[in-house]
């Protein structure tokens, strides 16, 4: 990738279009959106119109890849029929919409076991996804994020990434890196020899070619807290040193960065996150 592509998650409060306006304001070259309100269930509700403009004007303002997280509210591992189906038909739909307006993937967390291990909830998980990519056949992927650990999160380390990629045997899934997650769920990145240490892990466990983009947080617990909440660039205990180090290292530099922090003023990604972003890569 000659062009580092960085951006951030925007808001399509006041339409499609306008987020695309939006990030290319900040600085961003890239995107990620939600398609609907993220602590429900209501499918994506734009017109084919709407998307057709989104496309290009995606197009025309050069921000790609578009990515598009999906609601926080999905569990592929639940017990409950109704959470079940509500989850792989919020992905289906979003999987459609994405592409409506060629997005490259539909970034999901994964969900919990609820303590039952992983082991209990690989085979369930493994049919929800055969399930949702059975039931959509274009060409945005399914992305895995890699989650911070605890309270049953399943995908919290690589070697339960590899185990579901193995599972599920599809080209249409794939991996979404989050910096304050790994950091959260252990994996340290605050010197050469750790950042190493995690490129071999990620190299011999998933391997890179399924890595479609990286989200880059902060994190306002320390290292192995399995607490997942983002902090502003420089201000958490990653730190600016530690973003540094990670990001310029080949492969994570090669990934499309998308900002997930929650802002200077609070109100979600920044241009000032951007410059810092922009200003940590060498």
């Amino acid at each position: 990738m000659n062009t580092r592509r960085l951006g951030a998650h925007v808001s399509i409060s006041k339409g499609l279009t306008e987020a695309l306006v939006k990030a290319r304001n900040m600085g961003g070259n890239c995107i990620q959106i939600f398609s609907s309100p993220p602590r429900g269930f209501a499918p994506p509700k734009f017109t084919n119109e709407k998307c057709k403009e989104f496309k290009e004007k995606s197009n025309e303002l050069n921000i790609k890849p578009v990515f598009i997280h999906a609601t926080y509210l999905v569990n592929l591992a639940s017990e409950k029929e109704s959470l079940m189906d509500a989850s792989i038909k919020s992905l289906v739909d979003d999987l459609n919409f994405g592409d409506k307006i060629g997005a490259a993937g539909v970034i999901v967390h994964t969900g919990s076991h609820k303590g039952k291990g992983f082991h209990f909830a690989l085979p369930i998980v493994t049919d929800s996804i055969r399930t949702i990519l059975n039931q959509t056949h274009g060409n945005t992927k399914l992305l895995l994020e890699i989650a911070s650990g605890g309270n049953g999160k399943i995908g919290s380390t690589f070697e339960e990434l590899q185990k579901l990629l193995l599972s599920v045997k599809d080209k249409r899934l794939g991996v979404c890196l989050d910096t304050c997650h790994m950091f959260a769920g252990g994996y340290n990145f605050d010197t050469q020899e750790a950042v190493n240490v995690l490129l071999k892990k990620i190299t011999e466990k998933v391997g890179w070619n399924v890595i479609d983009c990286i989200h880059i947080n902060d994190s306002k617990f320390p290292v192995g807290s399995f607490r997942d909440r983002h902090e502003n660039l420089g201000n958490g205990f990653i730190g600016i040193e530690g973003l540094k180090l990670l990001l310029n290292t080949p492969k994570f530099s090669e990934l499309p960065m998308i900002l997930e922090t929650p802002g200077f003023d609070e109100k979600g990604p920044d241009k000032e996150n951007l410059d810092i972003l922009k200003n940590l890569i060498s």
